[in-house]
């Protein structure tokens, strides 16, 4: 699993970002976190899914590229709305996998 290097963190957790991330990388669960991530289905932009379930035995972490964290489900609809939202200002489209890749490109990531 990798985190993009600059995350969009959901706002009631986005004083704990580091510390979640490496309660994550470190397999523990964090009750209520949402992981934002490019999705393997290329039909989908991005996947939501709950961290306690990326942590089962058998998920495919190792292909996992996480782009943005929020603590719940609502809250991470509106990261991905925030996300939708910038493609439109940057790209004029709502292309929001290209613009990703290309922030994902530019950047280290944890």
């Amino acid at each position: 699993m990798q985190f993009m290097g600059s995350l969009y963190v959901g706002e009631s957790i986005s004083t704990k970002e580091h510390e979640i991330v490496k309660k994550v990388h470190n397999g523990k669960v964090v009750p209520n976190l949402y992981l934002i991530a490019f999705s393997d289905n290329a039909e989908n932009m991005l996947d939501l899914i709950p961290e306690w379930e990326a942590l089962q035995k058998g998920y495919p972490r190792d292909t996992l590229n996480v782009v943005g964290i929020a603590n719940g489900k609502k809250e991470a609809i509106r990261v991905v709305q925030h996300i939708v939202e910038e493609a439109l200002r940057e790209t004029k489209s709502a292309d929001v996998r290209t613009l990703l890749k290309q922030k994902w490109e530019g950047q280290a990531c944890r």
